[in-house]
């Protein structure tokens, strides 16, 4: 009878340690799932990283911001589609590196200008300090890997920016170095180093700002090429006397604007 008895009680123990593993059993099925799930949702995502500049040598202010997004822009018809954004609290200084992450079903269309970035600034008090001026294009997909990408911003003008200047103790005073002018239409040019340029034409009535995309010497001339969203601009400048038509008024060089495919012919002097 205590051989019986023994047996019985081992297979009730045996019974219950394989009730209580069966119990077990959905909670660690429970807990795979999550996992799971995560491992399949990072294998559906890419990362698009680089990095936000901008030109000035000057520090954000405190408790800034850089926003960067991801949009489809594939159509010209319809607004852009947003595919990922990424706020940056308290940047510090550039360059701000940023990681945008989307799922890769985004990237199926084949169009070589479907996809663009862009980033902007904006201060603790939500004024908008730099932003993106120029399309920034990007690859989505396998070759992704390989970029590097760098969106350039530029300064928003201030309120002391705002109005271009009208004449050269106005633009001296504004921190420009280089001032053009001429006539039929009557036209003038600013150049700031390291900021920008400012082109008034149709005298006075119509101006476009640009970004000072920085000299380049061709034979005796130096030339800036540049461009906005609304246009490109390129200022020719010589080192020749250069006498004003309307006032008779001597300078020490000749200058030439090509706004788009409009040709602006003067003079122009140091500042």
């Amino acid at each position: 009878m205590m051989r019986n008895s023994n047996a019985l009680l081992s297979s009730l123990l045996l019974g219950a340690a394989l009730s209580f593993a069966g119990c077990d059993q959905p909670e660690q099925d429970a807990q795979r799932l999550p996992d799971e799930r995560a491992k399949q949702e990072n294998a559906q995502q890419r990362v698009l990283a680089g990095k936000v500049m901008y030109r000035e040598r000057m520090a954000m202010p405190p408790e800034a911001t850089v926003t960067v997004t991801l949009a489809d822009v594939s159509r010209a018809d319809a607004p852009a589609q947003l595919i990922a954004e990424q706020q940056i609290d308290n940047p510090g200084n550039v360059p701000v590196p940023f990681a945008l992450r989307y799922d890769k079903s985004f990237a199926q269309n084949s169009h070589p200008m479907a996809y663009a970035v862009r980033a902007e600034v904006r201060d603790g008090e939500g004024r908008l300090l730099w932003t993106t001026t120029q399309r920034h294009t990007v690859e989505l997909g396998e070759k992704e890997a390989n970029q590097n990408v760098t969106i350039m911003l530029e300064r928003v003008a201030s309120d002391a920016q705002a109005k271009p200047a009208t004449n050269t103790a106005q633009a001296k005073a504004d921190g420009a170095n280089f001032w053009a002018a001429g006539n039929e239409p009557g036209w003038h040019l600013a150049i700031y180093p390291e900021e920008r340029l400012v082109f008034v034409w149709d005298y006075g009535n119509s101006s476009m700002t640009t970004p000072n995309p920085g000299a380049k010497t061709e034979g005796p001339e130096t030339i800036y090429m540049a461009s906005t969203e609304t246009g490109a601009l390129k200022v020719e400048i010589s080192e020749q006397e250069c006498e004003d038509v309307m006032s008779g008024e001597a300078s020490a060089y000749k200058v030439k604007v090509t706004r788009n495919n409009t040709l602006y012919s003067g003079c122009g002097q140091d500042l």
